[in-house]
C-alpha cells in the first residue's frame, strides 16, 4: 500500500511539473505579475515605516509611491538594456576581430608558426548574431508586458479581500490562527531573502561600476544594471556577472592587463559579499540545502528559462514552509531544508505537533 501511494505521488509531481511546462505562456506572466506585485508590497511596507515629522504615510500613499518607484525602476533599466544591446551589436565586429589577433599573438607567443584558420572559427561563433537573440528574448519578455500589467493590477485589486476570504474559509479560529502564521512565515522569509539581496546585488553592482570606469571597459552602467540582477540567480549567476565584463576587458583592449584585473577584482568582490558578508545577513533565514538550490535552479530554468532561474529560491522557500505544515509532507521538507530543522510545525490538532523528528532529535 505505501509502494502504491509513493508511485502515485510521484506521478501526480511529474504531472503538476508536466502542467507547469505546458502552461509556460499562461502562468509565466501571472508568476512575474505576482513577484513584481510582492515587490511592490515590500516596497510599500518599508516606505510606510519611515516617519515623517513624526508621522508614518498612509498605507494608499506608500502603495501608490512604491507603484511609481518599482514601475519607473523597471522601464529604465529595460530601456538601458535594450540600448546597451543595439550598441553592443553595433561594435561587435571590432571586439571579434580584436579577439582574432588576441588569439593569433597567443599562438606566437607559444611559438606555433602555423596557427589554425581562427577566422572560420570566430565566424561560426559570430557574436553580432548571439546578441541579436538576446535582444529578441528581451523583445519577446516585453511582449508580454500588457497581460504582466493587466495581471499585476487585478492581483493589487485582489489582495484586499484576501484575508476574508481566508476567514470565510476556514471556520476553525485555530485552523485560521496556523494559516495566517503560515502566511506571515512565508512573507517575513521572502522580505528578508529579497531585502537582503537586494542590499548585497546593488554593494557588488556599485563596486563594480566603480572598478569597471576606472579600468575604461565600454558600457559600464550596463554591465553594473546585468551584475546586479544576475546575483539573484544563486551560484551561477555571480559566476556569470563576472565573466562577461572580463571578456568584454579580453576583447576591448589591446593587452591583458585589463582583463587581470577585472577578472580579479570582480572574484574578490563576488567573493567578499557573496560567499562572507551576504551568508552573514542571512543567517538561518532560508534553511536551504545548497545541493537542493542547484536542483531547484536548474528544474525551474528548464521549465520557466530565465525568469525561472529568478524565482527559483522564493518558490523553493515556500515549498519548505508548506510542507512543513502538513505531517505527510514534514519529510519532504526535511530533505529540502538545509539542517533537518523548521521553523514550522505541523498544523493544530495533529499528534505529531510536538513530536520531534529523527533530525531534530
Amino acid at each position: 500500500m505505501k509502494l502504491q501511494r509513493a508511485a502515485m505521488t510521484i506521478l501526480i509531481v511529474f504531472f503538476i511539473f508536466y502542467l507547469l511546462y505546458l502552461g509556460q505562456a499562461l502562468l509565466l506572466p501571472l508568476v512575474i505579475a505576482g513577484a513584481v506585485a510582492y515587490l511592490i508590497n515590500v516596497s510599500a511596507h518599508t516606505i510606510g515605516m519611515l516617519r515623517i515629522g513624526g508621522r508614518s504615510l498612509p498605507r494608499p500613499i506608500a502603495m501608490a509611491v512604491a507603484l511609481a518607484v518599482i514601475l519607473g525602476s523597471l522601464t529604465l533599466v529595460v530601456q538601458l538594456i535594450t540600448v546597451n544591446i543595439a550598441s553592443v551589436i553595433k561594435v561587435a565586429p571590432l571586439y571579434q576581430q580584436n579577439l582574432e589577433a588576441l588569439i593569433y599573438k597567443g599562438y606566437a607567443l607559444v611559438g606555433v608558426q602555423e596557427a589554425p584558420n581562427i577566422r572560420e572559427v570566430l565566424n561560426q561563433l559570430d557574436f553580432r548574431s548571439y546578441l541579436q537573440d538576446l535582444g529578441g528574448t528581451v523583445r519577446s519578455l516585453l511582449s508580454r508586458t500588457g497581460i504582466i500589467i493587466v495581471y499585476l493590477i487585478f492581483l493589487l485589486l485582489e489582495q484586499r479581500t484576501f484575508a476574508a476570504k481566508i476567514r470565510a474559509l476556514v471556520r476553525d479560529p485555530e485552523r485560521r490562527e496556523d494559516v495566517f502564521n503560515l502566511i506571515d512565515k512565508i512573507r517575513s522569509d521572502i522580505r528578508s531573502y529579497i531585502g537582503i539581496k537586494v542590499l548585497t546585488s546593488a554593494a557588488t553592482a556599485l563596486l563594480s561600476y566603480v572598478v569597471l570606469s576606472l579600468v575604461g571597459v565600454d558600457f559600464a552602467s550596463f554591465w553594473a544594471v546585468l551584475i546586479f540582477f544576475l546575483n539573484f540567480i544563486p551560484t551561477i549567476g555571480s559566476i556569470i556577472a563576472t565573466a562577461f565584463p572580463s571578456v568584454l576587458a579580453l576583447v576591448q583592449f589591446d593587452t591583458l592587463a585589463p582583463f587581470v584585473v577585472i577578472a580579479s577584482v570582480l572574484t574578490l568582490l563576488q567573493f567578499c559579499i557573496g560567499s562572507l558578508l551576504e551568508p552573514r545577513l542571512m543567517g538561518n533565514r532560508l534553511n536551504l540545502s545548497p545541493i537542493v538550490i542547484l536542483l531547484s535552479l536548474g528544474l525551474w530554468g528548464t521549465l520557466w528559462g530565465i525568469p525561472g532561474m529568478f524565482l527559483c529560491v522564493p518558490i523553493t522557500v515556500v515549498m519548505v514552509i508548506i510542507f512543513s505544515y502538513f505531517p505527510e509532507t514534514r519529510p519532504a521538507a526535511i530533505l529540502l531544508s538545509g539542517n533537518g530543522e523548521l521553523s514550522v510545525g505541523p498544523r493544530r490538532g495533529d499528534s505529531s505537533r510536538h513530536e520531534q523528528t529523527p533530525v531534530e532529535k
